[in-house]
């Protein structure tokens, strides 16, 4: 089974996460005025890192979401196991392989 959007929700909630710790002190100092390089280039990290995270984040929870849109039939399936992998049904009428069956 393909995992689609997985590594882009992965790296979107690492960015998001990344962000709390980045962010919060040179968004105080920029927004009181007394930022110096240092911490208007934190700021700009952490806005990156923000777009970033929100943007992987978004695009993979869109990848997840398409399939759902969509109506599965079993050509469209994807399966979890191989045919050859799968229990025998014990209820299911032998295969008489071109032979007659008895009168």
């Amino acid at each position: 089974m393909k995992s689609k959007g997985t590594w882009q929700i992965a790296v979107g909630s690492v960015a998001l996460a990344a962000t709390l710790f980045v962010l919060p002190m040179p968004l105080f100092q920029v927004a009181s005025g007394s930022a110096d390089a240092g911490a208007t280039g934190l700021f700009i990290l952490g806005l990156a890192l923000l777009a970033g995270g929100l943007g992987f984040l978004g695009y993979g929870l869109f990848r997840r979401s398409r399939e759902l849109n969509t109506a599965r039939s079993y050509t469209t399936r994807e399966p979890s196991s191989l045919d050859e992998d799968r229990p025998v049904n014990p209820y299911e009428l032998p295969k008489s392989y071109g032979a007659l069956p008895p009168v």
